[in-house]
């Protein structure tokens, strides 16, 4: 069966040269670890048997890859994805450099696995995402452009 990911090629080649080859090989790692991608007007979700395993953005000068892991996990790419409110990708991987798709591979694979033997038990509910919102709002916290 060839899959076609004609959509998702054309998304990447629209981005900008910095942005560009970064989300390239964000894409092409998570499509080699099994995902199957799609895209919707702004981001490319990546799914595994119709679960969610990723969901990548391109910014001005970075791409933000929300991913299938515990909210707890840690790296130095990390940060919190509540103002992207997807309900089962908590955390997200900013990747502002080709360097950074090195640790960005590690997480993803970790997401895969999660998602793919079924252990990925995080589904944030609605109300999560309104206190989220309140608090931001409160401290004076912008959304990131």
């Amino acid at each position: 069966m060839t899959v076609n990911h004609s959509d998702s090629e054309t998304y990447i080649a629209g981005l900008n040269k910095k942005t560009q080859p970064i989300a390239q090989l964000a894409h092409d790692s998570l499509v080699g670890l099994g995902c199957s991608p799609y895209v919707k007007t702004i981001y490319i979700g990546y799914d595994l048997d119709g679960v969610m395993v990723a969901a990548l953005y391109s910014h001005v000068d970075y791409v933000e890859v929300a991913l299938a892991l515990e909210e707890s996990h840690e790296s130095n790419i990390l940060v919190d994805a509540t103002h992207l409110t997807w309900r089962t990708l908590p955390v997200c991987a900013v990747l502002h450099t080709k360097t950074d798709v090195k640790e960005f591979v590690k997480l993803a694979s970790v997401a895969c696995s999660r998602v793919g033997t079924g252990v990925h038990h995080v589904d944030r509910d609605s109300e999560f995402f309104a206190k989220a919102k309140r608090e931001r709002h409160e401290k004076g916290v912008k959304p990131r452009k």
